[in-house]
């Protein structure tokens, strides 16, 4: 939805600053609230606060989708609207990780509910809720580009508020086991507890100038859908063994669409190398998801995973906020080139380490 958002933005006249500063906004919020958010996923009913946070997006995106229709969205107002959403986001991300490992079916007649078990089963699950979430991501935004193209961006915006507050309606049907009791403790010891990106702002600008705008860019957003969806289905078949070199080789398929836009290859080559960052992206996620699950203490784990996201964000908005400047002194494809630089540099200071590569799935 961040393509949807880029497009309006440069449709209100705004340019790669302008996004990034849009972007940036909810970026900011998530950063600041995400350790604190952790701990409350892990004191207060994990499902209460999932349904809130998507109630909370749903009427975020349709505020902006009135504003972009009317045509009086400002950068001021989707910044502000981003804001609430990262702070919703912040508190749906560790909350919806830990409850996978409470989930149980809906009730059978005579049986009793179980819940997912570690191992393989928890891998599996997960790679079933990456499945969910992938699907939308083939047709979406090649369709989202098409109406962008032939409307307007505010009518994506409002089916994607729409969706939110259906996600929010089938959360609902959840059932969980009562959450076991735990010692109370001050908040900052388990906040204390909790401790121990070019492509989003210059993707649709590329596309804008070099590509035939929203449908390019939808098609080639679709193929990253698409490779989540084929890394999802694979997960299952098989599971990693080694998640550190998965987490050191996952990164090399993300520089692909980079160094592809940067050297000013044909949509098809950038499409396929966006169905390979898919494919590589979801395997990491489902791997390293399954593998905190199973290592950590479900009283503790959402805090960790908050953490976690803390950390893989915190240069995001340094990126979103400079990526605009520098591409108005080194041009578009100089940027993505140096943030191509970057990610196959992370992916080699990551392998350099022992314990990361020896990091293997917990049993």
């Amino acid at each position: 939805m961040d393509a949807c958002l880029a497009f309006a933005v440069i449709e209100a006249g705004g340019g790669a600053a302008a996004l990034g500063l849009v972007l940036m906004g909810g970026l900011l919020v998530f950063i600041a609230v995400t350790p604190a958010a952790g701990v409350l996923a892990d004191r207060l009913p994990r499902l209460s606060i999932i349904v809130a946070c998507q109630i909370i997006c749903g009427v975020c995106q349709l505020v902006a989708a009135v504003l972009v229709l009317r045509g009086a969205a400002e950068v001021w107002s989707l910044v502000a609207l981003q804001m609430v959403a990262g702070a919703a986001g912040a508190f749906f991300q560790p909350a919806v990780k830990g409850l996978v490992p409470q989930l149980v079916p809906p009730a059978v007649k005579g049986l009793v509910p179980q819940l997912v078990p570690p191992g393989p089963m928890l891998s599996h699950a997960n790679a079933l809720l990456q499945i969910a979430d992938n699907a939308v991501a083939i047709l979406g935004p090649g369709l989202a580009g098409l109406v962008i193209a032939l409307s307007s961006p505010g009518i994506i915006l409002a089916w994607d508020g729409a969706t939110f507050l259906a996600s929010a309606a089938l959360f609902r049907t959840l059932r969980l086991p009562p959450s076991p009791r735990r010692e109370r403790r001050r908040f900052l010891a388990d906040l204390g507890e909790g401790w121990a990106a070019g492509v989003s702002v210059l993707g649709p600008v590329y596309a804008t100038r070099y590509l035939d705008g929203a449908v390019g860019w939808g098609l080639v957003t679709s193929a990253i859908g698409i490779g989540l969806a084929c890394g999802s289905i694979t997960s299952p078949l098989f599971p990693p063994t080694r998640v550190g070199r998965l987490m050191c080789l996952a990164p090399i398929p993300v520089a692909l669409p980079l160094i592809g836009m940067a050297t000013g290859a044909p949509l098809l080559a950038l499409a396929g190398a966006g169905a390979l960052t898919g494919a590589g992206g979801t395997l990491q996620l489902i791997a390293w998801t399954s593998y905190l699950q199973q290592a950590i203490p479900a009283e503790q784990l959402s805090r960790i995973v908050a953490t976690n996201a803390l950390i893989a964000t915190l240069l995001v908005p340094v990126a979103y906020a400079m990526a605009g400047p520098a591409a108005e002194v080194v041009g578009v494809r100089g940027v993505l080139g140096g943030c191509a630089v970057i990610v196959l540099g992370g992916a080699a200071f990551a392998a350099c380490s022992r314990d990361v590569r020896q990091l293997i799935k917990a049993t």
